[in-house]
């Protein structure tokens, strides 16, 4: 490509001593280092907060087992009521269950801002702790925070559309174009030039906030899982602006007036970044409603009180044929019998409409994760939020995990609430703990590199077009 070279060299010349190019670096650069205060103060305070849920439980427990231990000790009287395995597992202990921040948390708050980063798991029924959160469409909540994220996918395109809408048309209509192509530059070789001085100073600008942000954070920077993800961070960041880059290059192939390009291209960044995604949701919502949450309600009240009612009155059968067995231990033996009786039935009611519910929202997860190819700014969003650990997929793997954990929660308490046993100062050790396991680095290929194909798609599309199109374009 003759000419590229000095092109390039002159163009560089000329960004240098335009004021107005780094007051808008500048300006992206401060936005970006705001943002990542944001968001690692967001991801400090929740990690903050759960570390100090789960000291506090610490606390309660040791000093539950400390009381045991003192009766163990002399043996004089009643056991203590904290020894009953239907108090602490239905009552007095539960266990929350944390979602740690990945080393990016911070560059997207993602859906962490909705979604329930822990749980407090009890003996009861599960949809008793994972009902507390909002079933809503997952795009509702993909962008909202001012983090690194909302930067990069919002901010970045109108950067650099500002940067690039004249980048031909103002060569042309200052009469550059023919006297450069005159003096035996190719075209090829000009266009070229002038988006690669560009691309160069704003993809070395988005590296330096990049690795700036990940600083700001504090991780641990001899963590290689976490250089694996800012790379991949840097990968989908990067094929979003070669797609801005590439959509404001066709626009100028389009041989319009600089003003007009201008126009077009504010234009597709609403379309791209505002209505789509818009569109995208209320056809989520649309194709698969989520059920009412009144419903929901209502049905978990009228099985809890028919529940109730037929406890009772077997309660009260029992303790007519046994009238021996009344008060003491045993008659908290049966009460808790009861509880988890009440809760089986109220479990089996309600069990097809959470059903419902869960069915629901995987179909509107569906719609988006098949609708985001058609706006790279829902590709990108939904990439960002992977890599940095705040998307559906780690949601999801999270709720499982935390259900998994349930049954063994629930399953220590209810087995010696059935034999009527009383816990031992040494069987407080055994009680479960959470541990929460990462995702796999396949998963988080799998959940990065789907929508980071896309882009790479419409990069290349709007490459090959705008190449064909460049090939007739006037210079006069």
């Amino acid at each position: 490509m003759r000419g590229f070279g000095s092109v390039f060299v002159q163009e560089w010349v000329i960004l240098k001593h335009n004021s107005a190019w780094w007051a808008t670096l500048g300006l992206l650069l401060v936005l970006t280092v705001l943002a990542a205060l944001n968001g690692a103060a967001r991801t400090d305070q929740m990690a903050g907060m759960g570390q100090g849920l789960n000291q506090g439980e610490m606390l309660t427990q040791m000093a539950l087992k400390n009381s045991v231990m003192r009766w163990e000790e002399t043996k004089e009287g009643p056991a203590p009521s904290v020894a009953s395995p239907g108090a602490l597992g239905l009552s007095v202990l539960s266990h929350y269950t944390v979602l740690p921040p990945t080393p990016l948390a911070a560059l997207s708050i993602g859906q962490t801002d909705v979604q329930p980063t822990y749980y407090k798991v009890t003996a009861h029924p599960a949809l008793n702790f994972l009902n507390d959160a909002e079933i809503q469409n997952p795009l509702n909540v993909l962008a909202g925070s001012f983090d690194v994220a909302f930067v990069i996918v919002f901010l970045l395109p109108i950067f650099i559309v500002a940067l690039t809408f004249d980048l031909m048309s103002k060569e042309k209509e200052r009469g550059v174009l023919g006297l450069v192509l005159a003096h035996g530059v190719s075209k090829t070789a000009f266009i070229l030039a002038k988006g690669a001085a560009r691309a160069v100073l704003i993809f070395s600008l988005l590296l330096l906030v990049g690795l700036a942000a990940v600083i700001l954070t504090e991780p641990d920077l001899s963590n290689g899982a976490m250089w694996l993800r800012f790379g991949l961070w840097f990968l989908v960041v990067a094929l979003y602006a070669f797609f801005w880059f590439a959509l404001a290059l066709f626009v100028n192939s389009l041989n319009k007036p600089s003003v007009t390009n201008g126009v077009i291209l504010a234009n597709l960044w609403l379309i791209f970044v505002v209505v789509i995604p818009a569109l995208v949701n209320v056809a989520a919502t649309t194709i698969f409603p989520a059920p009412s949450r009144v419903e929901l309600t209502t049905e978990m009240r009228e099985a809890t009180e028919v529940a109730d009612q037929e406890s009772a009155e077997s309660r009260e059968a029992f303790f007519f044929d046994h009238p021996e067995m009344v008060g003491g231990d045993a008659n908290a033996d049966q009460f808790f019998l009861q509880v988890l009786a009440t809760d089986s039935a109220v479990e089996r009611a309600i069990e097809p409409l959470m059903e419902e519910f869960g069915t629901q929202a995987q179909n509107r997860q569906d719609v988006v994760d098949l609708l985001q190819y058609v706006s790279p700014a829902i590709m990108a969003q939904n990439a960002l939020n992977a890599v940095s650990g705040t998307g559906t997929e780690r949601f999801s793997d999270f709720s499982e995990q935390v259900l998994a954990f349930h049954e063994k929660w629930r399953g220590f308490f209810t087995s010696r609430i059935v034999k009527g046993s009383r816990m031992t100062a040494a069987e407080f050790n055994q009680i479960p703990t959470y541990d929460h396991k990462s995702l796999s680095t396949e998963e988080l290929l799998d959940s990065t590199l789907s929508p980071a194909a896309g882009l790479a798609f419409f990069v290349l599309f709007l490459g090959v077009w705008s190449a064909r199109r460049y090939a007739f374009y006037p210079a006069v």
